[in-house]
């Protein structure tokens, strides 16, 4: 849909000279030849490069865009908190298997103990 500059500032709710001063700022004609603003230049890349583009864009009100910043900024904590709590599981993960090999050590040793109390007692050949 195309705009008179009269809708545009209607829609903005600003006068006819501030909407033209504003399209001024985006392009300009000199002996029959447009000269754009990098302003313009983003918004035809953003019309016509788009497509191919992997930028998402996405509205947000006040409140939703307050949770989403404090979220944020929140990310590197909590990724070092993870961190640190993968660390520490590794650390009781390796202390877990120590402690089952002490175990089985103290198994075996028990019943090598046994058996000698078993053999002196003259109780293996039972």
């Amino acid at each position: 849909m195309n705009y008179t500059v009269k809708e545009i500032a209607e829609i903005l709710k600003v006068s006819d000279r501030t909407v033209r001063r504003y399209l001024n700022s985006y392009y300009s004609i000199e002996q029959g030849t447009y000269s754009i603003s990098d302003k313009m230049l983003e918004v035809l890349k953003d019309e016509y490069l788009d497509e191919a583009s992997d930028i998402v864009v996405q509205e947000f009100t006040t409140a939703e865009y307050d949770e989403f910043y404090k979220r944020l900024s929140e990310y590197p904590i909590l990724k070092d908190y993870i961190t640190t709590i993968l660390n520490e599981l590794e650390y009781h993960k390796e202390s877990s298997r120590n402690h089952s090999r002490q175990l089985d050590l103290i198994l075996e040793n028990i019943q090598q103990r046994n058996y000698i109390e078993a053999k002196d007692k003259k109780l293996d050949k039972l």
